[in-house]
């Protein structure tokens, strides 16, 4: 698995403005990341603190990554979803997202191959 703060740097490097941060009186409490390759976005990490949940942080990031997204010209935005993680995909769908029949495939690539940490 990849650490946070690696996948943080990488993303400041592309796109920074699809990474986004929810605070409360100045403690992060919530982040996603999203990018956009010119044909399709995505939606690569959404989290916010379990204290902090069902108080409409999430679906304020994902509103706003979403308008982020569209300035860029994005026509369409994807996401993964664990497939045994009910809560998270009614959590999507109340958002509009639709469950799409797909395989999802991946490969690691170069050093992410074989992390070190």
């Amino acid at each position: 698995m990849e650490r946070p703060v690696s996948v943080i740097r990488r993303k400041l490097t592309v796109q920074p403005e699809l990474f986004l941060i929810g605070h409360v009186h100045g403690r992060i409490v919530a982040t996603v990341i999203a990018g956009f390759d010119g044909v399709r976005g995505w939606i690569h990490h959404l989290a916010v603190h379990a204290e902090y949940r069902r108080n409409g942080i999430a679906t304020m990031l994902m509103r706003s990554v979403e308008q982020g997204l569209e300035a860029l010209g994005c026509p369409k935005v994807n996401l993964q979803v664990r497939a045994t993680n009910a809560a998270v995909v009614s959590f999507y769908r109340s958002l509009g997202y639709g469950v799409e029949e797909r395989f999802s495939l991946g490969k690691r690539l170069g050093a992410a191959r074989h992390p070190t940490v």
